[in-house]
């Protein structure tokens, strides 16, 4: 008697049981064309988050989606603020932080 024995072997692929997306900050802006105090209208591009801190290099804060804010420069020069956007995925603890510097004229002492 003659026995064969036929096994189908079939190669698993290694698929994770979740997929994680590393939030991606990204931001742009508009309002900044005139002097100071000027009204900045921040407009948020970041990916894969919900959670959101804005700092906008004077003291203040934000954690709006896309905040408006006011910079004043009070010199007789232009004057660069470092804005930080830091968005989080508040599911995994994930962030990622991105960092733009905007102009802001002098006050034009009409205001």
């Amino acid at each position: 008697m003659l026995i064969f024995l036929f096994s189908a072997c079939t190669k698993k692929e290694d698929k994770p049981d979740y997929y994680v997306n590393t939030p991606i900050a990204g931001f742009d802006w508009t309002g900044n064309e005139g002097p100071a105090p000027v009204s900045v209208q921040f407009v948020n591009t970041s990916e894969y988050s919900d959670q959101f801190e804005w700092d906008f290099g004077d003291g203040q804060i934000s954690f709006e989606h896309s905040p408006m804010h006011t910079f004043n420069n009070f010199g007789s020069e232009p004057k660069n603020f470092l804005v930080v956007l830091k968005a989080t995925d508040s599911g995994t603890g994930l962030f990622q932080r991105r960092s733009r510097v905007i102009v802001i004229q002098p006050n034009d002492g009409k205001k």
